[in-house]
């Protein structure tokens, strides 16, 4: 039986260090067939846009550079821009048979979405498998929570979960962003959009439901540990892992990565 792993990551990081942590457990899911269910938070409002995005198009970079409390970063996942700060982000890197095997992105995307409809149903919410949305949506620069793509998570008729996948040959990374509070102004402000559109499409914890940050944590490890069958194993990095995270950080803070599109 494959190995599957836990990283409740208790303090918030910046942009750059999320992403770093999410891409060395992606590259260790090649050496071989393990998993790991992260959870994570911001330090600060960050923007985080898909790999194939044009910068220019995705995010507004003079406004976000002159708010001094937001960052942005090209995530190595597709997908359009998020707004991350107030919200539980996840990820789900496995190179194991139970999400990877035989199941291609959408086959994937559906089962990992199914474990976050079945904690937030745990909690008295009821979430569902979105149909999606019209195909002129996908193919816009609009952000990722102005409108559902399929099996994305609703509550209410408003989208409550985005996520963005990578995979290839040996593994598969998913993160996605459950905002628990959301600026909308801020939000719109840095993607070029309206606020009214972005609201209209999506929702938060904090509007759906009294439970909290912690209800909503503690229900993603007992649903996920439920769909894997067997308990998340606690994991922290060590000093030689977070040594080559660093490494991989750099990329996520220069501009060679995040304007090469």
């Amino acid at each position: 039986m494959a190995r599957w792993f836990l990283l409740f990551e208790k303090e918030p990081m910046s942009a750059a260090e999320n992403m770093a942590r999410d891409e060395y457990l992606f590259n260790r899911c090649h050496e071989k067939k393990m998993g790991f269910f992260r959870l994570y938070g911001w330090k600060n409002p960050s923007f985080s846009f898909g790999v194939s995005q044009k910068i220019t198009k995705a995010i507004d970079v003079d406004f976000i550079n002159n708010n001094s409390n937001c960052s942005y970063v090209r995530r190595i996942t597709g997908g359009k821009t998020v707004l991350h700060h107030h919200e539980i982000t996840y990820a789900v890197i496995s190179s194991e048979d139970i999400f990877y095997k035989d199941n291609d992105l959408h086959r994937s995307y559906m089962l990992i979405s199914t474990v976050l409809m079945n904690a937030f149903n745990t909690l008295g919410l009821n979430a569902y498998l979105s149909a999606g949305s019209p195909s002129h949506l996908s193919k816009s620069n609009n952000p990722c929570f102005s409108f559902p793509t399929p099996n994305e998570l609703e509550i209410q008729g408003k989208k409550i979960a985005g996520s963005a996948q990578k995979r290839n040959k040996h593994a598969l990374l998913q993160h996605g962003s459950i905002p628990i509070t959301m600026n909308y102004h801020l939000y719109a402000a840095g993607t070029r959009s309206k606020a009214e559109l972005i609201k209209r499409s999506m929702t938060t914890l904090s509007e759906v439901s009294d439970k909290t940050k912690v209800d909503l944590n503690q229900a993603l490890v007992e649903s996920f540990q439920a769909f894997i069958r067997q308990p998340l194993e606690p994991f922290e990095f060590n000093r030689e892992e977070k040594k080559t995270i660093a490494e991989i950080e750099r990329k996520y803070h220069s501009k060679e990565w995040n304007h090469k599109l």
